[in-house]
């Protein structure tokens, strides 16, 4: 890298002030390729290190993605496959909660058939003798007349 006093040699006036001096201008453009060769030099390793890591940058990036596309594709299945088996579980639970309601509600039936049998056979004599009183109010039930 050139010094200060060389950078600074770019902005001094091309000649004296007052008669103009018979002189070929400096090629400057020569004069700075010359000064930025090396930079640019230095700068093509950079170049050449940062395309390389881009390039293995994006062939990692395509290995995770497949192996996401991958996994995400394999939970997918597994999602399905639990799927069904959750729904046969909460079949086999519907099922099984209907037939517990349906004992429940064939066991109360029965009970209140026992009790209505209890009731019947406690008041039918009673209910019998009315009837037949009713019929035959003297009492002269089973005489043939």
């Amino acid at each position: 890298m050139p010094d200060i006093r060389v950078f600074l040699e770019r902005f001094r006036p091309a000649g004296a002030p007052g008669a103009a001096a018979a002189a070929v201008p400096a090629d400057r453009r020569t004069a700075l390729a010359a000064e930025l060769e090396p930079v640019f030099a230095l700068l093509d390793d950079a170049e050449e290190e940062c395309r390389r890591l881009l390039d293995e940058a994006e062939t990692r990036a395509q290995s995770i993605r497949r192996a996401a596309g991958d996994e995400a594709t394999a939970l997918v299945e597994r999602a399905h496959a639990d799927a069904a088996v959750e729904r046969a579980a909460a079949a086999a639970a519907v099922r099984k909660a209907a037939e517990e309601d349906r004992e429940a509600l064939v066991a109360a039936a029965e009970e209140e058939a026992r009790r209505i049998d209890a009731v019947a056979g406690e008041r039918l004599p009673g209910l019998v003798a009315r009837a037949l009183r009713s019929v035959d109010p003297g009492g002269r039930t089973g005489e043939r007349a």
